[in-house]
């Protein structure tokens, strides 16, 4: 599914905690992790190393897992 709207991408940001932008990319936090440095997607936060889901955007608009959407499709 795609998020084509950055009104509604900010909304998902907002309200989720693990979630934040790096420029209009969105990052998902998937926590602390050891060996999060030897990966492709980590990040630095908080002075450790987290597994990242990065969801970048393109021409479509961010794709979105389908559970990060609610029953209306918002």
């Amino acid at each position: 599914m795609y998020v084509d709207s950055l009104n509604k991408m900010t909304q998902m940001v907002k309200e989720t905690p693990n979630l934040f932008w790096e420029g209009f990319d969105v990052i998902e936090d998937l926590g602390e992790s050891a060996n999060a440095v030897l990966k492709k997607n980590a990040r630095w936060i908080n002075d450790s190393w987290h597994k990242v889901n990065v969801i970048k955007l393109t021409e479509h608009g961010w794709r979105v897992p389908k559970s990060w959407l609610t029953s209306d499709g918002s």
